[in-house]
């Protein structure tokens, strides 16, 4: 391929085409902001086909300029994405226009670009043959013109050249010149070292000549390759290597006199930065400053002139073609040439030169055929079509079309007749059926019109007396749901004053009532938070809860749950005893006494709940969760579960024994996440109806996480976006909980450093580091970050001092109770310094957030065994047995827990 040398004005038309396309993806976004919701989606897609037919050409356009991509590959991708981008641009316009059109100008308009695509699918296929075959073929003349003298008609030239003497022979020339290549020698000398890498195993590498340089140092790191794998990645290296050469040629030639300098850093920073030009570079950037220097020493030379420089410059980048691979040449004598370079038999290498324009002319018999067929095959398709498609499509339709118009005029006497037993036969019978149906009804309702007074008159009266007699039992009802509400009203109220825990809720009733002048909503779905103190912290608690049944019933539910739970708060706000609780310990009492109060109505009471505590201060998270739909949690603009259902459920409150798979969970929050408990009502959403008019529901359970995502996690959207998947069939209540700061506890940047910092030191002088740094930062009276507690308390955990592994591990969880394993590993260390009681809470509280621990629960039963709850104790070690069956610790508390048991009889 050859264009024209001006480089800058070639880059200025890719800019400028760059920016024209982009143009009409604003104007898009401008008619699609201005468009119903129907007709956006239409122009969205008839956009991303516009951009796909013209954004990536021009984006290609614009690498095969600055080199990054071959021509042929521009011209490749540039009439593919072409055809394929307005084929779907067509494709799209002509199913989704608005405008006045017609059924055969529709097919017509089809059928016309998918031809088109096929064509273009076929001529790529043909063309990319026709060039393999021309290699091939003219690969094979060459060889016969070494071997035989024989030759083609569009032979132009055979050079044969000994790179060992640096002498060239023209073997043949369809010119009366003596003139060959520059740089030929060269050429071949890179060409020969390069097959005798490949034959030999040891083979010297060595050129004189300085524009050989980075060759030399290409082709000596080829050699230092193992023999066995030089087939493979010689021919690899040389390939990539030419790409990088043909790049740094063409920003060579673009250049202009005035940017020099800039191509000089270009070059400079290449012969700096190790890459396959490097040695290239620094040939190149030598010769220059050589150029430069000479210049100066005499200053009537024209060596620094922008022609010569570059011309010298483009010496250091010769490409090389060495498997036989076609290249082109443009040639005073010759004009454009397609060559070919080969070793011969003697040791010497040929250079042959074929005819670019014969090479054009036969490329253009072969599309001259295919335009030929195509013309033919679009010709069929506008004019056949229409006799093709007359009697079975076009002249039906027309008939059926004049029959509506008759209709609509008033005529019912008309009926069509059914000339194909098709589709559109199928029409026209139902549209006789349809006209026969009208006329019936017409004439009786002429029929009904003569007795219509007295028949309505009568109706009438029965549904007057009907209507009164529902009145007054609905009135009777509406004061039973308006008493009802303003008992739930009060409890469903988001009482959370906080700096960085933001709290808010949305019920939506399916029952909605009028009692005189009042209107409202009732059923079974609550919402509540409050603020609460725990060992001294600040605590936001809320229950998100679905009671069973409908209206009445479940706003009963509701409204025990409220009760309750607003008993709880009242209680912990007043005992200081209740305040001391650690906060899995509270969400696990507040969740008996609900369990036990629903319990009572044996089985006809239940609800579903998800109930948690936040820490205000650190945005840790605790919630369990009895049978309710998963939590989402709203992170960086994604949405998903952060706990994923187990095989174990937790099932509502008022099943019995419900509590023995009690579980809490901890998730902690970063600054601006969102976390949302809702209802079943956010699933069930009616999706339509099947065949047999029966309702589809909803069965994915992700379907929440799109909808928030959709929203960006603000619940008061959460409604619409639900609705356009569907219709909601149940009640729906979201409770939302964002938190607004950052916990202090986590650094990572710290925690790597002060890791860091230990693992350099001996294990004995850690303890000593790690005292030292927390003594410093209390007497600057900043607070201590949990990574020095941390390593405080596994020094001492580590070291066996139980004692003060105890007193680190209290100081620890105080901060920072996020992980599980110090829970654990704070129970043990207790129980070994003999506080037992301690021991036992931190026990149970590992135990509420991971019942399946199984050396939790082996040292719970040895602190219970401790502590005389011999019960507690066997069922914690049964637990552990069924987790890792032969656990030697658990086997020795058991034997101790029996002969206890035989002692105490």
């Amino acid at each position: 391929y050859w264009d024209f040398a001006e480089w800058e004005v070639s880059s200025y038309i890719a800019n400028q085409i760059a920016v024209t396309v982009l143009l009409v993806p604003i104007i898009a976004i401008w008619k699609m902001t201005r468009n119903d919701r129907r007709l956006r989606w239409t122009i969205f897609w008839m956009m991303l086909a516009y951009l796909a037919g013209t954004l990536i050409p021009a984006i290609a356009n614009k690498l095969s300029h600055a080199g990054k991509m071959s021509r042929g590959s521009f011209q490749i991708l540039y009439n593919l994405m072409t055809i394929l981008g307005f084929f779907a641009l067509i494709v799209i316009y002509i199913n989704k226009t608005l405008d006045r059109t017609t059924f055969m100008a529709k097919i017509v308009g089809i059928s016309l670009v998918t031809i088109l695509v096929i064509f273009q699918w076929l001529s790529y296929a043909s063309y990319i043959q026709a060039e393999n075959a021309y290699d091939r073929l003219h690969n094979k003349d060459m060889r016969l013109t070494m071997v035989s003298g024989q030759r083609e008609s569009d032979l132009q030239y055979l050079l044969r050249v000994d790179p060992a003497s640096g002498t060239t022979r023209i073997v043949y020339s369809s010119k009366n010149t003596n003139r060959v290549p520059d740089d030929l020698s060269n050429q071949f000398r890179v060409m020969e070292t390069y097959h005798e890498i490949l034959k030999f195993p040891d083979p010297s590498v060595a050129f004189d000549s300085p524009y050989l340089q980075g060759y030399s140092r290409f082709l000596q790191s080829m050699a230092k390759i193992p023999y066995s794998q030089r087939r493979s990645n010689l021919p690899e290296g040389m390939n990539d290597l030419q790409k990088e050469l043909r790049i740094r040629r063409i920003e060579i030639q673009k250049t202009p006199r005035r940017q020099l300098e800039s191509l000089r850093n270009q070059i400079r920073k290449g012969a700096e930065d190790p890459g396959p030009l490097q040695s290239f570079d620094a040939a190149a950037l030598q010769a220059w400053s050589e150029s430069e220097q000479t210049a100066l020493e005499d200053s009537t030379a024209g060596t620094t002139d922008d022609p010569k420089i570059k011309e010298t410059l483009m010496r250091y980048y010769l490409p090389v073609h060495p498997e036989g691979q076609r290249f082109y040449r443009s040639l005073p004598d010759y004009g454009h040439v397609i060559c070919f370079a080969l070793p011969g038999n003697d040791g010497a290498y040929y250079e042959a030169a074929y005819s670019y324009l014969d090479y054009r002319r036969g490329q253009m018999d072969v599309a001259s055929r295919e335009l030929l067929m195509l013309l033919g095959c679009l010709l069929i398709v506008i004019v056949g079509f229409r006799f093709f498609f007359g009697q079975t499509l076009t002249n039906p339709l027309m008939a059926l079309l004049q029959g509506v118009q008759r209709i609509n005029r008033g005529d019912l006497a008309i009926r069509l007749p059914v000339q194909v037993q098709d589709e559109i036969g199928f029409l026209t019978g139902s549209f006789n059926r349809m006209v026969g149906s009208i006329r019936r009804a017409r004439k009786q309702l002429e029929g009904y019109a003569i007795t219509l007074e007295d028949r309505v008159q009568e109706r009438t009266n029965e549904l007057e007396a009907t209507v009164k007699r529902i009145q007054e039992l609905k009135t009777r009802q509406d004061g039973d749901f308006f008493l009802t509400s303003l008992l739930i009203h009060p409890l469903t109220s988001n009482q959370v004053q906080s700096s960085t825990i933001k709290t808010d809720a949305l019920l939506l009733q399916k029952k909605r009532f009028a009692f005189r002048r009042w209107e409202g909503e009732i059923g079974g779905d609550f919402c509540s938070s409050h603020n609460i103190l725990l060992r001294g912290k600040s605590y936001v608690v809320f229950l998100n809860g679905d009671a069973m049944g409908k209206s009445l019933q479940g706003a009963a539910g509701a409204l025990i749950l409220g009760s309750v739970f607003e008993s709880i708060i009242q209680r912990t706000e007043l005992s200081g005893e209740i305040q001391s609780l650690p906060p899995e310990m509270w969400l696990r009492d507040a969740y008996l006494e609900l369990q036990k109060i629903f319990c009572t109505f044996d089985g006809y009471m239940m609800a579903s709940v998800v109930l948690g505590l936040v820490e205000e201060e650190t945005g840790l998270l605790y919630f369990l969760n009895a049978e309710h739909p998963w939590p989402v949690l709203y992170r960086n603009g994604k949405a998903h579960f952060p706990v994923l259902p187990e095989e174990r459920i937790m099932h509502k409150l008022g099943i019995l024994q419900a509590e023995e798979n009690l579980r809490i969970y901890t998730l902690a929050l970063e600054h601006g996440d969102v976390f949302i408990s809702g209802s079943d009502g956010r699933d069930d959403i009616i999706l339509g109806e099947d065949d047999q008019g029966n309702r589809i529901y909803n069965m994915n359970e992700s379907l929440i996480l799109d909808v928030v995502e959709n929203a960006r996690g603000d619940i008061r959207q959460v409604p619409e976006l639900l609705s356009e998947k569907g219709q909601i069939s149940d009640d729906l209540s979201l409770l939302r909980i964002e938190f607004l700061g950052s916990n202090p506890n986590r650094d990572p940047i710290l925690e790597q450093s002060v890791a860091s910092e230990l693992s350099a030191m001996s294990e004995s002088s850690r303890v000593g580091f790690i005292e030292d740094r927390i003594h410093a930062i209390r007497s600057e009276e900043r607070p201590v970050p949990s990574i020095y507690l941390r390593k405080r308390f596994e020094e001492y955990f580590r070291k066996h001092d139980f004692e003060q592994a105890a007193e680190a591990a209290d100081e620890l969880l105080e901060h920072d109770s996020e992980s599980a394993r110090y829970l654990y590993l704070a129970s043990y260390a207790c129980k070994r310094a003999g506080r037992i009681e301690q021991s036992r809470i931190h026990g149970e509280r590992a135990l509420l957030r991971d019942p399946n621990h199984a050396n939790n629960l082996v040292n719970l039963a040895d602190i219970y065994r401790m502590l005389g709850h011999l019960e507690k104790a066997e069922g914690c070690i049964r637990a552990a047995m069924q987790l890792r069956p032969g656990h030697k610790s658990a086997l020795l508390i058991q034997s101790t827990l029996e002969q206890l048991k035989e002692e105490l009889r």
